[in-house]
């Protein structure tokens, strides 16, 4: 059974939760990992391997990335990942992200792919603007996961 590894916050958690379907990924297991919980996933194979927290062992990091086959990671937080065999989409505020944010307004944002990504059933998802109708207390890192997770996985 593939499974799909998200380290976060559990802000973030539950509002991933509220959104993301199996069907969306493959019928993929989630699994939230807690920062005391980091160690224990590093022999681990995974599916996809979300990162949307700052994580200071460089070292533990590329060795989980490096059993992922692919790999959404917010480059504002960890630019270290250097795993080159992983399928890697970046997101993030930084002009250099995959997946980043072109404009806000205060129910929507318009988010930015930037490059073409390839589905792992070989789809291509070009670059383009998507606009998404926001409430405010919804974390635009998350957007940006569910953007990238769709893209990831779009058939």
């Amino acid at each position: 059974m593939p499974f799909i590894e998200i380290i976060t916050d559990s802000k973030s958690q539950n509002q991933l939760n509220k959104v993301i379907t199996k069907q969306m990924v493959n019928n993929c297991e989630l699994l939230y990992i807690k920062e005391k919980n980091i160690e224990n996933i590093k022999n681990i194979k995974l599916e996809t391997l979300v990162l949307n927290r700052k994580i200071e062992n460089i070292e533990l990091i590329n060795k989980i990335a490096g059993n992922a086959k692919n790999i959404i990671f917010n480059l504002d937080l960890n630019k270290e990942i250097t795993n080159a065999e992983s399928k890697k989409i970046s997101f993030g505020y930084n002009s250099k992200s995959d997946i980043t944010i072109s404009s806000v307004k205060d129910d929507e944002i318009m988010i930015c792919i930037q490059n073409t990504i390839e589905s792992i059933y070989g789809k291509k998802v070009e670059p383009q603007e998507v606009k998404v109708d926001i409430k405010n207390d919804v974390n635009v890192y998350n957007i940006m996961i569910i953007i990238a997770l769709t893209a990831l996985y779009a058939r």
